[in-house]
């Protein structure tokens, strides 16, 4: 028995002092980390601009993890879209707006997921469509207008599936 205990003792000693060598692990220095950053940063921005040639409506943070305003403008100098980000996702308020300065649409975020009230707009001004997401699903009563403005549908949506069509009275 005692031997089963030495050799039990021997072989967590081996490990311990396998595992406690630290002289491994290599110490990188403050350059070293900032150059790894700036491949990391221009990989994120590589990736990032192969994407909005594939979607030019896709909107993407300066980098994974930015926090802060987002202001995307057309070249005749007016607002295209204008949000939030937190940690590189969408957060907070949402808008889209058309060539002409007319809003489009607006959305909540909460964590890049989207969340509450969702309206969109035809160029005219005119409501499009209107309804609510729940965690990043249409759940609730939607309902979409004419270009006239006049109520042509409504649907209700549970978990982004279509329960049924309510009538138009």
């Amino acid at each position: 028995m005692s031997n089963w205990f030495l050799t039990l003792g021997f072989i967590c000693s081996v490990f311990l002092i396998s595992c406690s060598s630290g002289t491994d692990k290599k110490d990188v220095t403050g350059e070293q980390k900032s150059f790894n950053d700036s491949i990391s940063k221009l990989e994120q921005r590589k990736k990032a601009d192969s994407l909005k040639k594939k979607n030019p409506l896709l909107i993407l943070p300066p980098d994974s993890i930015y926090t802060g305003s987002y202001v995307d403008k057309y070249p005749n100098g007016i607002t295209k879209f204008t949000g939030f980000f937190r940690f590189g996702q969408r957060h907070g308020q949402w808008a889209s707006f058309y060539p002409n300065g007319v809003i489009w649409s607006e959305l909540h975020y909460d964590k890049g997921l989207r969340e509450g009230a969702n309206r969109a707009y035809f160029e005219t001004g005119k409501l499009r469509y209107d309804g609510f997401y729940k965690n990043d699903k249409r759940d609730s009563i939607w309902c979409y207008y004419d270009s006239l403005g006049v109520l042509a549908k409504k649907v209700v949506f549970k978990n982004d599936r279509v329960l049924k069509e309510l009538p138009i009275k």
